[in-house]
């Protein structure tokens, strides 16, 4: 049907309805809009916190791999106001689509406006004694190492029981033999002049059985044992000289606490042999050829925690020792060759006293005197880049009964072979695991403050003022859009619809 040149008109009605329609579908549009403002506004706000967190401290991840946000921003001073600051400007950007657009007739749909910013929370690195950087530090070399094998690490741990066990047998062992030497002391000299007088009596000849035997190796061992253990074993190496002042460091002083609690994602056993792993990749040891600025030997600082490099490694030194000591005594007693030597040494320097119990002393006396000496030559074999085995056998006993007399000489000559066995690097781990993981967080962050403030991009750094984590709250005002037609049929008045957002980020 060919309706050209015909008239057309809606009534009254119709026009009045569909206003109504068209007023409801604005209201609509409206509410949605208001909507998709206040999921713009989380997506405004998480843009911000992202934002803020790139501005992380670019030395301390380089250098250790950890991620941090300085609160001083290069002044020194903590300020959470210039954090709040750095995240107003970077959400007040991104909440204006016409930012840095040339066109006035760009259109922005959301109509959004910041109102008000706040960090209300906020975690630092040095918080929970450290948790923080243990957490990254454990992500980071599960994310990243990929020759990582737990288990593998998990055998430094297994044997540290028995290790303490009989690190503590050799120390009431040695302290109830010197007892019942000095105990008897007396009743020997009283005998020796009880002989002496007898021999005197039958002649000169008979006095010379009352002479103690040449060559006693406990007289030898108790002169080393009054010297310095650590100069006995490294003999003339060069032992660094560095020292550092312990009074600003993380772990001596009251650090500056943030409000927030943060995730433990990582804990436990396996935790705590990652992040000893961690420390063992970034942190130099005695027989490293890579110098600290701040100390050289600082995988010992972390376990000695003295404010020199020669005190950290004496006190090392130690603990090795202690190790030695004990599973040399344990190798002693269970070896029927070492023990018969022992007693017949103990025979020959005692026996002519006719005293049992002092014999039976002096043999362990004996045994004790050769677990020091024997430890003594292991710790110096470590310190040479050689190698030891926690359980000894046979084949790996270096020092028999004659070079016990002449242990001086022995540890002079230094070590012959680099045996078989734990390097000086894996009895450190022993040592980890056999110390608090706890102060060895702060003790790491002691030498990262240190190691950081020695360049130029950080010279006041502080562990304590680095970010880690944020909680913010935003408070935002939307402006109506869709509204006139509704105020102007329905007298629906359109106000400024506010709310606010929480969001969180962390490292």
């Amino acid at each position: 049907m060919d309706r050209q040149g015909q008239k057309g008109s809606i009534t009254v009605f119709l026009s009045l309805v569909c206003i109504l329609f068209l007023s409801l579908i604005c209201a609509s549009v409206e509410s949605a809009r208001v909507q998709g403002a206040k999921a713009q506004s989380a997506n405004i706000a998480g843009m911000g916190n992202f934002s803020l967190f790139a501005e992380f401290d670019r030395e301390l991840l380089e250098q250790y791999n950890i991620f941090s946000l300085d609160g001083t921003y290069g002044n020194g001073t903590f300020q959470i106001d210039k954090v709040n600051e750095r995240l107003k400007h970077y959400i007040s950007y991104n909440t204006d689509p016409r930012k840095d657009v040339f066109s006035s007739l760009a259109f922005d749909p959301w109509q959004l406006e910041l109102t008000d910013s706040d960090v209300s929370e906020y975690a630092l690195l040095t918080d929970q004694k450290g948790e923080p950087f243990y957490q990254q530090a454990v992500s980071y070399m599960k994310t990243n190492t990929a020759l990582l094998a737990a288990d593998r690490l998990l055998e430094y741990t297994k044997d540290t029981k028995e290790i303490e066990t009989w690190q503590e047998k050799y120390e009431e062992s040695k302290r109830t033999n010197d007892s019942q030497m000095s105990g008897m002391e007396q009743e020997k000299q009283e005998k020796l002049e009880q002989i002496e007088s007898e021999a005197e009596a039958a002649g000169d000849v008979a006095a010379e059985v009352t002479e103690e035997p040449e060559g006693n190796p406990l007289r030898e061992i108790m002169k080393l044992r009054k010297k310095s253990t650590l100069s006995i074993v490294t003999w003339d190496k060069e032992i660094s000289k560095k020292h550092v002042e312990v009074r600003d460091f993380p772990s001596r002083k009251r650090n500056r606490k943030g409000n927030m609690k943060i995730k433990k994602e990582h804990s436990g056993l396996i935790g705590d042999v990652v992040f000893r792993e961690y420390l063992m990749m970034h942190f130099p040891n005695y027989l490293d050829d890579k110098e600290g600025h701040a100390l050289d030997y600082q995988l010992e600082y972390i376990l000695g925690g003295k404010n020199t490099d020669e005190k950290n490694l004496k006190y090392v030194v130690h603990r090795l020792l202690l190790i030695r000591e004990g599973m040399n005594y344990l190798y002693c007693l269970k070896s029927p060759g070492i023990a018969a030597s022992a007693e017949g040494l103990a025979v020959s320097l005692t026996g002519f006293l006719g005293l049992p119990a002092l014999t039976a002393a002096t043999k362990h006396a004996l045994l004790l005197a050769w677990s020091y000496g024997e430890s003594l030559i292991d710790v110096r074999i470590l310190l040479d880049k050689g190698k030891i085995p926690i359980f000894k056998e046979d084949s790996d006993w270096a020092l028999s009964i004659e070079n016990l007399r002449r242990i001086t000489e022995v540890l002079r000559e230094g070590a012959k072979s680099k045996g078989r066995g734990l390097t000086y690097e894996e009895y450190l781990r022993v040592l980890l695991n056999m110390s608090s993981v706890s102060s060895q967080k702060m003790r790491a962050l002691d030498m990262i403050q240190e190691e950081l403030r020695h360049s130029t991009n950080s010279a006041g750094f502080r562990a304590d003022n680095c970010i880690v984590a944020v909680k913010t709250e935003t408070q935002w005002k939307c402006s109506p859009v869709f509204f006139s037609l509704p105020r102007a049929v329905m007298g629906v008045h359109g106000a400024d619809t506010s709310f606010s957002k929480t969001g969180s980020v962390a490292y």
